[in-house]
């Protein structure tokens, strides 16, 4: 999946608790900003959307950010620097302003405890089918866990495994140098070896079911398999260099990256690949890894600190800034507001607003990651150059502010809505502090109100809302939630 590269660090550090940031939305809606006053940590990032018909700004009266003209629409970012409050106005209509409290102590934290490795081994990739049950890729083979990586065990496979791949708890592949594909129907307890046809490294293996998986390495092999990998058959490729990762959505689309910045593209099941990407840039220009959300959101890092999006599958390309100029190994979302990057000298960043700002987290080793996967929001993995591996464990303290994704029983907020994009429907959470007269509005990019799901009085505690946009344009919209005095508001994509 993509090359290992030997940095061994000798210091062995066990334990390494960094700071999670938050996010924050402020909606500008009726020539407000909604809400008036957020309660942040330093660090913490606070997103302007404007969904009125007229240009806004966000401008901090001290000078410390300012966004420009916001047309309607526009979305701008920053990162809170100040350890004081910080009050804001919108420089075309001075009756609008707002407030960021700067509170005190982190809203989230992650804990990333190393486990028992057994090897020093360069480690390649990995993957988990749930919080128990995980395998990792490495030069010394495949290692397997069936209890959330307390123990891991070395598997019966061949040496220089660089990708490992399941559909199920039990049925997975793995490849490697010289062409070497190998099969488990159980587990990985053992392993048959399958003809791959080609004699070069594989660098990356992905099954869309039980039947359909690619492969892909140096010198632009590609090949496919429609039986599970009883026979593999070359696909034609555009790309002559090394290809680096895959991610298939399905059995017909996915995404293929690799040397000279390449991207590739298929609609109908690698029959033809299409390039929709190459930006090339020297001796470190590849892509290694790719990762997609759905079929309009798709994310490929590689070397210099290089990543790339798309909200269009890749009609179009645009860069974001990753925060480093060293190689990037591999990218993860567990939904469009959460994801994770990691690369070169222990580089680590957690992504928001798909990817819009990346922050930096303190990494647990100066190793390089060569693989980081999410089993959920708040459970992941990192392996790293020098045969170690991590756990990390994201969790909530209390503060003045809720977090961005995560609300307590106890606590007044809106969780980001899932699935983000949606057709045609969505799931709305929510948590009230106390009981009252609640309402649950959804509007339109120029702040009209498009439906309101509710309106009563309903208790405290968690709720869930299932909205339905069958009915609507394709677009941006707005879900605000307002009881006892209190209102949030988030953003939501419906894509048809």
């Amino acid at each position: 999946m993509r090359h290992l590269l030997s940095i061994f660090v000798t210091a062995a550090i066990w334990l390494t608790t960094a700071a999670f940031a938050a996010t924050h939305h402020v909606s500008i809606l009726n020539f407000s900003f909604v809400p008036q006053t957020i309660v942040a940590q330093t660090g913490d990032s606070v997103i302007f959307t404007n969904g009125d018909s007229a240009p806004h700004t966000a401008t901090a009266v001290g000078g410390q950010f300012d966004s420009g003209n916001l047309n309607s629409g526009a979305t701008w970012g920053t990162i809170v620097n100040s350890t004081s409050s910080v009050a804001y106005v919108c420089l075309y209509h001075s009756e609008m302003t707002g407030l960021i409290q700067i509170g005190s102590g982190s809203n989230t934290d992650t804990t990333w405890v190393e486990q028992n490795s057994p090897t020093s081994l360069p480690l390649a990739d990995v993957r988990f089918w749930d919080a128990n049950t995980g395998w990792i890729a490495g030069e010394q083979g495949v290692l397997r866990t069936t209890n959330g990586g307390d123990t891991w065990t070395q598997t019966g496979t061949a040496d220089d495994c660089e990708a490992v791949y399941f559909v199920s708890a039990t049925e997975g592949w793995v490849c490697g140098n010289n062409g070497m594909i190998l099969h488990t129907s159980n587990g990985g307890l053992s392993w048959t070896p399958q003809a791959s046809g080609v004699g070069d490294k594989l660098r990356d293996i992905w099954f869309a079911d039980a039947q359909h998986g690619w492969a892909a390495g140096k010198d632009g092999i590609l090949i496919h398999t429609t039986d599970g990998g009883q026979n593999w058959a070359p696909q034609a490729s555009p790309a002559q260099d090394d290809l680096r990762g895959i991610h298939m959505l399905n059995a017909q689309e996915g995404w293929i990256v690799g040397s000279d910045g390449v991207i590739m593209h298929t609609t109908n099941g690698g029959d033809d690949w299409v390039i929709q990407l190459s930006v090339p840039g020297g001796e470190e220009d590849e892509f290694e890894a790719v990762f997609a959300l759905d079929p309009n959101h798709v994310w490929a890092v590689g070397g210099q600190g290089r990543i790339y999006s798309t909200s269009n599958g890749g009609q179009s390309w645009s860069p974001q800034t990753s925060g480093t100029t060293v190689a990037l190994m591999d990218v993860h979302f567990t939904g469009f507001d959460i994801g994770w990057m990691c690369g070169a000298g222990g580089f680590l960043a957690h992504g928001v607003e798909g990817g819009a700002m990346w922050h930096t987290q303190t990494p647990p080793a100066t190793a390089t990651f060569n693989g980081v996967y999410f089993v959920s929001d708040t459970l992941g993995y990192l392996v790293t150059a020098d045969g170690r591996i991590f756990r990390g464990q994201i969790s909530e303290t209390p503060s003045a502010s809720p977090p961005h994704h995560h609300h307590t029983a106890s606590s007044f907020g809106l969780v980001a809505n899932y699935p983000n994009p949606f057709n045609p429907s969505t799931t709305i959470e929510f948590t009230l502090e106390s009981a009252g007269h609640t309402t649950l509005t959804v509007f339109d990019i120029l702040g009209q109100q498009i439906a309101q799901p509710l309106n009563g009085t309903i208790g405290s505690g968690a709720h869930k809302i299932q909205f339905q946009g069958a009915g609507l344009p394709s677009g941006a919209y707005y879900y605000q939630l307002a009881s006892n005095g209190q209102v949030e508001t988030r953003r939501m994509l419906l894509v048809k």
